[in-house]
């Protein structure tokens, strides 16, 4: 409050008021870029890691396209979060082919067809995701790190790495990358597209001609700062987090085992290259129409699929990708154990939650 309390003015104005709010969003951009290990011109404040990718996926295309006088083929995997998949199906419908490759069991992506795709095709345009926001599976960004030329971008979708995984060199290489700033702490309504001087974007919205022209618009100084501030204490905090929220999806995995719960976990076992904060279960013989309703009014606030688009009672295309049939795939959540969460409240959530299930499959059974 104080920091929107003290820059009244408008960032693009040079009256002093506004001279103040540009230097408070100024720094913002430096220590956002300073985090990301790159340039302050490569930080384009957005709302929120939708409009990112939009800007990054739906900017590029239409920039390779016009300079090349060819749509480069877009690639990417069936496990990329709606805010990625629907440009690129927008972009399908505008005449770019799409290749969709396929994830296994637990939504990682096939990077060989990935990278067999690029090496097929002289100009090329590749979206992932850093991390999957629904399994956890952390993707293997290191072999897309080498892949990017003048006839090749990609951008990753990495609003599930912040503050959860450790920073990965990796990145850097990336044409764009987008971040939301709410999944570590930010409020909602501010994110980040990282783009590289050399990414060619054509700008979604004009006007004013702010942010390099890349982002017209008049930019929030107090959204900014707050998002700065908050992408630093994550990254302070990471290895800590980690370890906590980590111990807490074992303590309980371990509990569901011991009430004898019959539950399939949808990541890798010991949560190897996977978010440390992350569990996603199948329940096999519940109606998964009852889970998550049960599950919120015992006060557990759970997903079953995006929480951007999981507001109908239906399978997660990601699961069903991954090879589960649509029952199981229907009978499933995700819990994430948030950095508020303490180790010693683990023992009565287990015991809730075993209570709950435990009812919902006698309930299943009759």
């Amino acid at each position: 409050m104080a920091v929107e309390r003290d820059t009244r003015g408008n960032p693009a104005a040079i009256h002093r008021s506004g001279r103040h709010a540009q230097a408070v969003l100024e720094n913002a951009r430096d220590e956002v870029a300073e985090c990301l290990a790159c340039a302050s011109r490569d930080i384009i404040f957005t709302s929120g890691a939708t409009e990112a990718n939009n800007l990054a996926i739906l900017g590029m295309a239409s920039a390779m396209a016009e300079f090349k006088a060819e749509k480069p083929l877009l690639i990417a995997s069936r496990a990329e979060h709606p805010a990625a998949l629907a440009p690129l199906k927008k972009l399908q419908q505008q005449g770019f082919n799409l290749n969709l490759v396929e994830i296994d069991r637990f939504a990682g992506i096939d990077m060989s067809a990935v990278l067999d795709a690029i090496a097929q095709h002289p100009h090329t345009l590749s979206v992932v995701q850093w991390a999957n926001n629904e399994t956890g599976t952390v993707q293997p960004l290191e072999q897309l790190a080498t892949a990017t030329d003048f006839n090749h971008s990609w951008h990753v979708d990495a609003a599930q790495g912040f503050g959860k995984l450790p920073w990965l060199p990796a990145l850097t290489s990336a044409t764009t990358m987008s971040l939301s700033g709410h999944k570590f702490g930010a409020p909602k309504g501010v994110g980040v597209l990282r783009a590289t001087e050399s990414a060619m974007i054509s700008p979604l919205q004009v006007g004013g001609g702010q942010q390099y022209n890349r982002r017209s618009g008049t930019e929030s100084p107090a959204l900014a700062a707050s998002l700065a501030l908050a992408l630093k204490l994550a990254l302070a905090e990471q290895q800590d987090f980690a370890a906590r929220s980590r111990r807490c999806c074992e303590g309980l995995l371990h509990h569901f085992s011991s009430e004898k719960i019959p539950f399939t976990q949808n990541q890798h076992e010991g949560f190897q290259e996977s978010l440390p904060n992350t569990l996603n279960l199948s329940f096999p013989g519940l109606d998964g129409r009852l889970l998550i309703p049960a599950l919120d009014a015992e006060g557990i606030e759970a997903s079953a699929g995006s929480a951007c688009s999981s507001g109908a009672a239906q399978a997660s295309p990601v699961l069903l990708a991954a090879g589960l049939d649509e029952k199981t795939a229907m009978a499933t959540c995700r819990l994430s154990f948030g950095p508020d969460f303490e180790l010693s409240e683990l023992p009565l959530l287990a015991q809730q939650l075993s209570k709950l299930l435990l009812r919902l499959y006698e309930v299943a059974n009759r």
